[in-house]
């Protein structure tokens, strides 16, 4: 039976009212904002606008929820049409989310685009285990083209500097064209794909922006870039990074604290591609990027501070409590060197 103007207009409404109508409560623990107008983005919901002076388009982000591996969950028949079709979509795959983007530019990129997930402050993590992170995050970048990283600013940074934007946040980046697990580019007059769905592109085009990265995409302002990212590796909803080979799985806060973790795509101003490739070690320091979108993840339990407190509404002092159970990011080195000798 097809629904009804009427049936759709309370839809809206109920929408209007509480934007989790109709979606799995356990997303509920989590909150995404859109930094550039600090609106909300609720995931496994329609597509959200984006539009500003570097692109117009939209964003979906589609995340795991418990039903996906629990046939007797109660919350099944609860579900609306789209997070229903969203959970069948990831029965049979290993990603905990995926993020789907489909933009216009409205000017061609000068210079390298990354995507980036950061912090707004630096984390406090111990010796042993900042060594161990270098070394691996130093592997990662001998596989992946134009791969960054960065502890952030420290105590030997000066406060001119961070006035000036002549620093680093804590960050880890890739090139855009390397990162995106799939980029569909459709022509002016064809019809781009439709988002909450699987994207399709040839194995010959994945992994020659793999290899390439920086600079493998033709960035122009006819086209439309339908993008998405996804991962096995980490539940927004845990709040947990898992399934990582190797390593025992472990709350994000025991490596970031209690802050929001950011997602962002941004464009090295003053250097082209091809440059970037050729050149070895170049900061990506705040004042020679321009930010083309950001995104704060926040959670209900594991995180204080930024957008999402406003939206959340939790009362301080029982977040506070919630985490004196957590280790602080002071105490990681002995939970993730018990880990790796556990693991390997």
């Amino acid at each position: 039976m097809s629904a009804t103007v009427d049936d759709l207009t309370e839809d809206f409404d109920r929408l209007a009212a509480d934007p989790h109508t109709g979606q799995h409560p356990e997303l509920r623990n989590m909150c995404v904002m859109n930094c550039a107008n600090s609106a909300r983005i609720v995931p496994n919901g329609p597509p959200v606008v984006l539009d500003n002076e570097c692109f117009e388009g939209k964003v979906m982000l589609l995340i795991r929820t418990p039903d996906v591996d629990n046939a007797k969950d109660p919350h099944i028949s609860t579900l609306a049409e789209t997070p229903s079709r969203i959970s069948t979509y990831f029965k049979g795959k290993k990603r905990r989310f995926e993020f789907q983007f489909q933009i216009k530019l409205k000017h061609v990129p000068q210079g390298p685009l990354f995507l980036g997930c950061e912090l707004e402050n630096s984390i406090k993590i111990g010796t042993i285990t900042k060594g161990l992170v270098g070394i691996l995050l130093a592997m990662v970048r001998r596989i992946n083209p134009g791969f960054h990283f960065a502890w952030g600013p420290d105590n030997k940074t000066d406060a001119s500097a961070i006035a000036s934007g002549d620093y680093e946040k804590t960050h880890i980046s890739f090139p855009v064209e390397a990162s995106m697990d799939r980029i569909v580019i459709s022509k002016a007059g064809e019809d781009p794909p439709t988002l909450g769905h699987e994207l399709f592109e040839t194995n010959e085009s994945v992994k020659r922006r793999r290899k390439m990265g920086a600079g493998s995409v033709d960035w122009n302002t006819s086209d439309t870039y339908t993008m998405c990212l996804w991962s096995a590796y980490a539940d927004w909803i845990k709040w947990k990074s898992l399934n990582v080979p190797g390593v025992s799985p472990f709350l994000f806060s025991r490596v970031t604290g209690k802050q929001p973790i950011y997602l962002s795509v941004y464009e090295i101003d003053n250097i082209s591609p091809s440059e970037y490739r050729r050149k070895k070690g170049i900061p990506h320091t705040r004042k020679d990027l321009r930010v083309y979108t950001r995104l704060e993840f926040s959670h209900v339990d594991k995180t204080i501070g930024g957008l999402a407190d406003s939206i959340l509404k939790k009362p301080r002092s029982s977040v506070l409590s919630s985490e004196q159970s957590l280790p602080d990011t002071e105490s990681v080195d002995s939970d993730f060197e018990v880990a790796s000798r556990v693991t390997t």
